[in-house]
């Protein structure tokens, strides 16, 4: 096929596919971290696990949902 019918990305449309790429797979981390908090924290069979193993994992969860919202305000 002749290049004159292919649109090449510009540098700068590249680098938005990615930015959107990397926000969408962040937005879906986040959603999983809130489920898995929201399962320790609510589910009996979360509040089963080991307390110390459990208490461990809602503070990792906790850490980690602050540092993805403090990222997308600062």
């Amino acid at each position: 096929m002749s290049r004159a019918f292919v649109k090449e990305e510009d540098e700068e449309f590249a680098s938005y596919r990615e930015d959107s790429s990397h926000d969408k797979k962040t937005l879906e981390w986040l959603r999983i971290q809130e489920k898995k908090l929201d399962f320790l924290l609510n589910d009996p069979k979360g509040k089963a696990i080991e307390p110390a193993k459990r208490d461990k994992w809602i503070q990792e969860a906790r850490a980690a949902i602050a540092s993805v919202q403090d990222a997308a305000q600062g």
